[in-house]
């Protein structure tokens, strides 16, 4: 599975701290790109002025209903301090539809996208959030791939909002029995007890 995110010459993937133990317990080996803890963290990844801001956003308490209120506040903060300093700030979260819809009601600032994982439905895009969010959440089984394509930059005022087809681009592509599955992955994954 590493070599497999290897050919994708990524400069960041998140990794949240169960991955790890799960890809660790198969002898997969922790790559330099890889990242996620316990803690938020905060990468901002480009150059010169296309910067982005990357929230990891770290893995709920343990048997946590709700999203503590802190972790809202310091992913709010999080987002405030990076909005100087980027042209996006994109969130990538482990907490599931519902913990993920906690936070998009909340009072912000928010993210200008979501990639959200975890419990719950896919999402192929919705504007959230007052028109301020794109979300997208991965779907079971890794069967599809999600792009979102940036069409124009937000803007740094209190009036902009996400449209569709006008400042953003959301898409699914469905992988169809035309894709063939690795094997070795296949096994990996029912080791690893995903769908």
């Amino acid at each position: 599975m590493a070599k497999a995110f290897d050919q994708l010459r990524h400069d960041l993937l998140f990794v949240t701290p169960y991955e790890r133990g799960l890809l660790a317990r198969a002898g997969v080996q922790p790559r330099p790109s890889w990242r996620g803890g316990e803690k938020l963290e905060q990468h901002i990844l480009g150059e010169n002025g296309a910067k982005i801001g990357v929230l990891l956003l770290p893995p709920l308490p343990k048997g946590a209903r709700n999203v503590p209120e802190n972790l809202i506040h310091q992913v709010e903060n999080a987002v405030h301090r990076l909005r100087g300093t980027v042209k996006l700030v994109v969130a990538m979260s482990p907490w599931g539809y519902a913990p993920e819809q906690e936070l998009l009601k909340a009072a912000g600032p928010h993210p200008d996208i979501l990639l959200g994982s975890g419990p719950g439905i896919g999402l192929v895009g919705t504007i959230a959030a007052g028109g301020k969010t794109a979300w997208v959440r991965s779907f079971a089984q890794g069967k599809s791939v999600l792009r979102i394509e940036v069409l124009a930059w937000p803007e740094e005022n209190s009036t902009f909002k996400w449209t569709e087809e006008k400042n953003i681009r959301m898409t699914l592509f469905g992988l169809t029995d035309q894709y063939q599955e690795s094997p070795q992955l296949l096994t990996l994954m029912q080791h690893m007890g995903t769908d």
